[in-house]
C-alpha cells in the first residue's frame, strides 16, 4: 500500500526511541523521494518528533524491531478504514527500525483548545464523529485504549480523526496497561486521568473503557470553552459526561446509547416535521429529490437514501425504541433513576440499502449532505392546511401561526 500526495509542505515524522537517518530515500509509486532531516521540535513522554521535508506530506511514526509491537500495529491499522480514523499510506523498514507513514493533520484537538479557537458547536461536531469512530472500532472488535487530546487531529473544516493506536488491541485479545498485582495506586491515579478505572486496576478492559477516556476528554476539552465563554453552557455538557465517566461498568452507557444524547441536539437542528407539506418533486442538477406523504427521497451520483420523518411510525428501529420506552437506565447509575436522556429527533431515520437505521447513525460528511439539501429545499414546501395555532411536530420544531 503505496501512495503519495505531491504538495510543497512540511513533513512530521513521531519517534518512539528510534534514531532517524539524516536522510531517507523511498521509493513512491515507481518515483524516488528524498526526506531530509530538519530541526526536533519536541520531546514527549512516547518519543520525538523531528521535522522532516520533501513534497510528500506525511507523519511518519518509528518504532524499533524489538517484539512484535510495530508488526501488530501496523496489521491493525491497514485494516481499519473509517473517515474519523487516520489513514495508513504505507510503511517501511529500515536499521533495525520500522517506519509507518499516515496522512498528515497540522493539528491536535490538544493544540486547538490552547489556541482558544473553537466553540462547544464545533467541540459537539468533533465528539460525534469520535463516537462513529468508536461505533465502528467496536464493530470490528477493537479497543483504542489511548483516548487523548493529543490523539485526536482536527483540520480547518472540522473533520476529527483518531490517531496512535500503538496500545490498540482486539476485545478477544485484551492488552492489560497495568498489572492486577500491580496496579496504579490512589496517590498516581492523577498521573493517568484518561484511563478508566478499570484499567487502572489491570482488570481486562472493554469498549467502554474508551467510552470512560471519551468522557474525560470531553469533559477537560468542554471546562476550557465555558471557563473563557460562560455563556455557552450547557447541562447536557455535565450529563453526558457524567454517564459516560460512571465508575461502574454496568452504569456506563454504551456508545450506541451516547450518540442518542440531547447534547448533539444541536447538530440536527435543520431537520422539520415534513409529514404535514405538500409532495412534491424537484430536480437541481445531477441530484434528484422527491417527497411523498413522510418520506423524502434523496438520490446523486454517488447515493440513494430515502429520509423518514419522526412522525412516520411504520418504519422503527429496535435500538431506537429501547432507548426511548426505556423504564430505568441502570440501578446503579449515579446520574439518573429514570431513564437515559434521548434526543428528540431520535425517530428521525433513513433507508439504506433496503435496511432502516436511525439518523444518528449517519457519519457527519453524511448529514452535511442530508442538511444541505434539506435547507436547500426548505423554501418549496407548502403545507397541507393552514393551521390556526402553532403546531408541535415530532421533534418539537415550530410551524408558526400562518394567515
Amino acid at each position: 500500500m503505496i501512495c503519495g500526495v505531491l504538495l510543497s509542505k512540511t513533513r512530521y515524522i513521531y519517534s518512539l526511541d528510534v534514531n532517524f537517518p539524516n536522510e531517507i530515500e523511498l521509493e513512491i509509486n515507481n518515483s524516488n523521494k528524498l526526506l531530509k532531516k530538519r530541526n526536533p521540535l519536541g520531546k514527549g513522554t512516547y518519543g520525538h518528533v523531528y521535522h522532516y521535508t520533501e513534497r510528500i506530506e506525511m507523519a511518519i511514526k518509528g518504532q524499533s524491531l524489538d517484539g512484535q509491537c510495530f508488526e501488530e500495529e501496523l496489521e491493525l491499522c491497514q485494516k481499519l478504514s473509517h473517515p474519523n480514523i487516520i489513514h495508513v499510506l504505507f510503511s517501511f523498514k529500515m536499521n533495525k527500525s520500522g517506519y509507518i507513514a499516515f496522512e498528515y493533520f497540522p493539528r491536535t484537538l490538544f493544540s486547538i483548545l490552547n489556541e482558544e479557537k473553537i466553540c462547544l458547536r464545533d467541540l459537539k461536531i468533533i465528539f460525534k464523529q469520535l463516537l462513529d469512530a468508536l461505533l465502528y472500532l467496536e464493530g470490528e472488535g477493537v479497543i483504542h485504549n489511548d483516548i487523548k487530546l493529543d490523539n485526536v487531529v482536527v483540520d480547518s473544516d472540522l473533520n476529527a480523526k483518531l490517531i496512535d493506536f500503538g496500545l490498540a488491541c482486539y476485545v478477544n485479545r485484551p492488552r492489560r496497561i497495568f498489572s492486577p498485582q500491580n496496579p496504579v495506586s490512589e496517590e498516581r491515579k492523577n498521573l493517568f486521568p484518561y484511563f478508566s478505572p478499570e484499567v487502572l486496576k489491570g482488570l481486562d478492559q472493554g469498549f467502554k473503557s474508551d467510552i470512560y477516556s471519551w468522557g474525560f476528554m470531553l469533559r477537560n476539552a468542554a471546562s476550557g470553552i465555558l471557563f473563557i465563554n460562560p455563556g455557552d453552557f450547557h447541562t447536557d455538557v455535565t450529563d453526558i459526561s457524567d454517564h459516560a465517566l460512571q465508575v461502574d461498568l454496568d452504569a456506563r452507557p454504551s456508545v450506541d446509547e451516547l450518540i442518542f444524547h440531547p447534547f448533539f441536539d444541536e447538530i440536527y437542528e435543520f431537520l422539520f416535521c415534513f409529514n404535514d407539506y405538500e409532495d412534491i418533486k424537484i430536480t437541481s442538477g445531477d441530484i434528484y429529490i422527491e417527497k411523498i406523504g413522510s418520506k423524502i427521497f434523496l438520490k446523486g451520483n454517488e447515493f440513494e437514501i430515502a429520509l423518514y420523518c419522526g412522525c412516520d411510525y411504520e418504519k422503527t428501529d429496535e435500538s431506537v425504541t429501547r432507548l426511548l420506552n426505556m423504564g430505568i437506565h441502570s440501578e446503579k447509575c449515579t446520574v439518573c433513576r429514570t431513564g437515559l436522556r434521548v434526543s428528540k429527533y431520535a425517530r428521525f431515520k433513513f433507508e439504506l440499502g433496503g435496511e432502516i437505521f436511525p439518523l444518528h447513525l449517519f457519519k457527519m460528511k453524511e448529514l452535511k449532505r442530508i442538511k444541505d439539501y434539506l435547507l436547500g429545499i426548505r423554501n418549496h414546501f407548502v403545507l397541507k392546511r393552514k393551521p390556526f395555532y402553532t403546531l408541535n411536530c415530532c421533534c418539537n420544531y415550530k410551524l408558526g401561526f400562518y394567515e
